[in-house]
């Protein structure tokens, strides 16, 4: 039952919104009194609601995002916490075989290792969001599943707390990703991913081994492409064995030979062709199951590396690289799609369909193919397709 109404949302709507909730809650062993306590009384969060409406209308460019994302300071301590934590790492790399830098980068990157982890009340925030907007049937699962951690660790409605859209502990797990992936590392009877530093570990290795992470290649790394590289190519869709991009006179940056592996890997230019070039191995993957987006997914890689004592990236991001406003890639979608190169919906996100058709007019106008929509890319569409 969807209630996409005002946020003077009547109560007795807002629980009968919660009523299937409930039932399917019971259904999966929550015991009525508890899912009586958890929503009984239970009024939506309306500082959710507007979190929910404001969130960016635009996409952060590369440099932005990542140069905010993989700062000096952050690097240095993710340094200082595997350090510290060095033995129950290395131990969790034995069971799991993620390596500790990539637990310290999602740790980094997710609370900036536990210094920010959110105090919204889970179950108010997800049922909120499950009776008003759109994304009801997952939020609704959210919720039954946050009423399933009360059960299982013993925790009230009030002590169960997370980001505004339900996201918890060190990791920021959503519930659902909790009841699948944690784990009780500590033997203590419950799984803890606010102050048990093994819990929080071993679930995020956990889920990251459940969802394709493989001891080897790195998720990606920075790679210096050859003169006269066919920029169609470089293109998440696109995957081709490591050695073959080799065989093209791909290098790893720095200019040491690519690994001599027939993995599946791709190659992108996340800040166009004047920017750093990266190679996506087969764990980006699984990388990108925890967060969808590719420049979140990059960041994972670039600090990871570095927190292990890698190299920076070498190539800078051109300084004239903004973001788009969601309305100029709607604008951009629509004007690709009366010149015939765009057939997917006008969503206003700069996804691989979009860069595809921003490739095809950069080809029509003779400039180099790398589907990064430049302000320049963008000024020469408008004329085009007035």
């Amino acid at each position: 039952m969807a209630l996409f109404a005002s946020p003077a949302l009547a109560q007795s709507d807002f629980q009968a919104c919660l009523q299937p909730i409930k039932a399917e809650a019971s259904r999966l062993g929550v015991p009525p009194d508890i899912a009586d306590r958890a929503l009984q009384g239970l009024t939506p969060d309306q500082k959710v609601i507007d979190l929910d409406s404001r969130q960016p209308e635009f996409s952060l460019t590369y440099a932005k995002y990542v140069g905010s994302s993989v700062s000096p300071e952050r690097i240095a301590k993710g340094q200082q916490k595997m350090a510290q934590n060095r033995a129950l790492l290395d131990a969790i790399q034995g069971e799991y075989g993620v390596p500790p830098q990539y637990i310290m980068a999602f740790w980094g990157l997710e609370t900036n290792y536990g210094g920010y982890m959110g105090d919204f009340q889970v179950v108010r925030s997800v049922a909120t969001l499950a009776c008003m907007t759109k994304r009801t049937a997952f939020f609704s699962n959210e919720t039954v599943q946050a009423l399933r951690i009360l059960v299982m660790d013993r925790m009230t409605r009030e002590q169960l707390r997370g980001s505004w859209a339900g996201a918890m502990g060190n990791m920021q797990f959503m519930p659902s990703t909790f009841m699948k992936w944690g784990v009780d590392r500590d033997g203590n009877g419950k799984i803890d991913l606010w102050t048990s530093l093994p819990d929080s570990f071993a679930s995020a290795a956990n889920y990251l081994r459940g969802v394709g992470f493989r001891p080897g290649l790195p998720s990606s790394e920075e790679v210096f492409l050859p003169q006269g590289f066919p920029l169609d190519q470089a293109d998440s869709t696109i995957e081709k064995p490591v050695r073959a991009w080799a065989a093209m006179g791909v290098r790893r940056a720095g200019n040491a030979a690519l690994p001599n592996v027939d993995d599946p890997s791709s190659i992108i230019l996340p800040a166009g062709w004047r920017g750093p070039a990266f190679i996506l191995y087969p764990n980006f993957k699984a990388v990108m199951n925890w967060n969808r987006s590719t420049l979140y997914a990059l960041a994972v890689g670039i600090l990871a590396q570095q927190i292990a004592g890698g190299p920076p990236v070498m190539q800078s991001a051109p300084a004239d690289d903004e973001p788009l406003s969601r309305d100029t890639i709607i604008d951009l979608q629509s004007r690709l799609a009366r010149l015939g190169l765009y057939t997917d919906e006008t969503d206003g996100l700069l996804g691989p369909k979009t860069r595809s058709a921003v490739r095809l007019f950069q080809k029509q106008v003779g400039l180099p193919a790398d589907g990064h929509p430049t302000p320049d890319v963008v000024r020469r569409l408008q004329q085009a397709a007035r």
